[in-house]
């Protein structure tokens, strides 16, 4: 099945989007059919873009017709350019400079995301085996399985976002219309009610799956927020410091928190067990659906403020005519599109089932089976909607995306890097409450590791500058892989160099996830520069849907691993003796095999193909081409456009 899938994702990279570009030339792109297009009207656009990303506010529905501009040929040098327009360029690029409050604003929303997002890393694993009562089998089946959806929702909401028109904009709409339902869901995930085990695993698998498609519908928008805040890459780049900052502020509240309000809400109580004294929590289901709740509650408010307190400023050049019908006989009829969608399906139902060989067999049958089907669907999708003879928009976002070579890479890293970090995150808990027999040491080691790593994002402008995005994000990534390795060494007294080693693997890793995201708006700039659009929706959305699989991967082998590693659950709040097997393998998943992922993404990255000169180059090119697009449309002395 693997050399399956491996074979399909070859025939689809065979293009020629995907050679090389030489750092000096840009490419020779076709020019798309002609359009009619309009710019709209000043509005501010919301975006499911990332962070540092540059999108315009239309994303995929925006159209521009005009090739990619070669930096050395096509455009008028710097001397060349008339002045007045110069001053207008620089004079908007000084308009969409942003205040401390907005940054600010902006990255409270990212606080709000990881009250989640670090619950779900280091506790939802934890709560689903010792509290709600799921096997670790089970658990970790869940994980991936409910990605399934993902892959139809993560893309449903970035084609939304980019359609989205409201006196609001485009992105920001979705804090307001989702912040509820987002809090509603993550308090039904971490509610444990009165069921039977089979009532209880269907109950887990509709509010994990719930919380999820709650945590998309609001997270893409945000992160396209910051692609739209401003068109400067300097200003875009302060905003992405910002919003990670206050991304690991939420995770730190998680880390030292979590368990005291379980503790609180739940009742405890002290007792002596092998001479060790010990916290017990009395009722840990109450203590963290109540504890979830008052996260809930904030995430709420904090979206609320990031809604009031920020603006979208980067318009789109023009919109498409593209037609809702035209993007479903795209999505019905395209064969290239079913068979990413089946042979993705395949891979997950393959790692959901641990690729247990009795069930390869049926999962290459359903593949075949639907793969037929997909051909019948094509064949009616293309006599019912004969009569739509429009391009579809999606259709070239799909496109657009599969041939961006970078963008591919990135996808890659993304899923190895947080299959790793989600592994031993996951493993963290059970490491320090049985390896080491201190589950209180737990908040200590996360809280010092999050520290070091907002001390290390602090140098993330030095370090780019020194080193570039690339080299440094290999860099990192292979000495934080080193660094988890070595904990296989350590003894479970070992507690002070436990410590020291995550603070000398957080510091290297803090600047990675503002890199990342900031590597994925180069991605998003590099499609527009060949392709002559912009679909800064549906790369964010595919981008997020990377990183929840990731996410969704690194849980599953927690509790795969867990349950190959004969780990024993508490019986009615009773914890068992664990096993020497057991206690090896909760230190594999500590060290040797999350560093496996993280060596993974460090090679993975070195097929990365945007250097700095070539990202400087694109920047070039595409302010060139916003300053054409503005003096074409501004009206001579006769009144006329020009």
């Amino acid at each position: 099945m693997v050399s399956v899938y491996a074979r399909g994702v070859q025939g689809l990279i065979q293009d020629p989007w995907l050679q090389p570009v030489a750092e000096g030339d840009a490419p020779e792109v076709s020019p798309r059919p002609a359009t009619d297009l309009s710019v709209p009207a000043s509005q501010p656009p919301n975006h499911p873009a990332d962070s540092s990303a540059l999108p315009d506010s239309s994303g995929s529905s925006q159209t521009n017709i005009r090739e990619p501009i070669d930096a050395n040929a096509g455009e008028p040098g710097p001397n060349e350019r008339d002045p007045a327009a110069s001053a207008e360029l620089n004079q908007q690029s000084d308009d969409q400079k942003l205040s401390v409050g907005e940054k600010v604003g902006y990255g409270l929303g990212d606080t709000a995301s990881n009250l989640y997002w670090k619950t779900f890393e280091f506790f939802l694993i934890y709560f689903y085996t010792d509290v709600f009562g799921l096997t670790a089998k089970s658990a970790g089946t869940l994980m991936l399985v409910t990605r399934i959806w993902d892959a139809i929702n993560d893309p449903l909401v970035g084609y939304l976002a980019d359609r989205t028109r409201t006196t609001w904009g485009r992105f920001r709409p979705y804090l307001v219309w989702m912040s509820v339902p987002f809090a509603i869901t993550g308090m039904m995930t971490f509610y444990t009610p009165d069921m039977g085990p089979t009532g209880k695993l269907v109950y887990a698998y509709i509010t994990y799956t719930l919380v999820m498609m709650a945590y998309t519908a609001i997270n893409i928008p945000y992160g396209a927020l910051m692609g739209v805040i401003s068109s400067n890459s300097i200003e875009r780049t302060s905003v992405s410091t910002y919003r990670f900052i206050a991304a690991f502020c939420g995770g730190i509240v998680v880390q030292y928190c979590t368990l005291g309000m379980v503790a609180y809400f739940g009742g405890s109580e002290t007792t002596v067990v092998d001479g060790v004294t010990k916290e017990i929590v009395l009722n840990e289901q109450r203590g963290f659906f109540l504890t979830m709740c008052v996260f809930s509650v904030a995430a709420v408010l904090l979206f609320l403020i990031t809604f009031a307190t920020t603006k979208e400023r980067v318009q789109p050049v023009a919109d498409s005519k593209s037609t809702f019908r035209a993007d479903i006989k795209f999505v019905l009829s395209s064969l290239k599109l079913h068979q990413v969608m089946l042979l993705g399906l395949a891979l997950l139902a393959c790692l959901a089932t641990a690729f247990e060989t009795q069930t390869l067999l049926p999962i290459l049958g359903g593949y075949v089976v639907l793969s037929l089907v997909s051909v019948a669907v094509r064949a009616y999708a293309l006599k019912r909607f004969a009569d739509v003879s429009e391009g579809s928009t999606f259709e070239m976002d799909f496109n657009d995306l599969l041939s961006n070579r970078p963008w591919m890479v990135l996808f890659g890293f993304g899923l190895l890097q947080l299959s790793g970090l989600f592994v031993r995150g996951g493993a963290i808990l059970y490491y320090f409450k049985y390896y080491c027999g201190d589950a209180s040491i737990a908040p200590t080691f996360w809280v010092l590791g999050s520290f070091a790593a907002i001390a290390g994002m602090l140098l993330t402008k030095t370090m780019t500058r020194i080193f570039g995005k690339k080299l440094l994000m290999i860099g990192m990534n292979a000495g934080v892989a080193l660094i988890t390795a070595a904990f296989f060494f350590l003894e479970p007294d070992q507690i002070t160099e436990m410590l020291a080693l995550q603070v000398a693997a957080s510091f290297i890793g803090g600047p990675v996830p503002v890199l990342l995201w900031a590597m994925y708006a180069d991605t998003a700039d590099y499609s527009e520069w060949r392709s002559g659009r912009r679909a800064t929706g549906l790369v964010f959305a595919a981008a997020t849907f990377s990183q929840k699989m990731g996410c969704a991967v690194g849980a599953a082998m927690t509790g795969f691993a867990l349950s190959f590693y004969q780990y024993a659950q508490p019986i009615e709040g009773v914890e068992q003796l664990q096993s020497s097997t057991t206690l090896q393998g909760m230190r594999m998943m500590m060290s040797l095999i999350p560093a496996g992922f993280l060596l993974a993404s460090a090679v993975c990255l070195m097929f990365y193909g945007i250097s700095k000169p070539l990202s400087e180059q694109i920047e070039r090119d595409l302010q060139a081409r916003k300053f054409s697009d503005f003096t074409d449309a501004s009206p001579d002395e006769s009144g006329s456009p020009s």
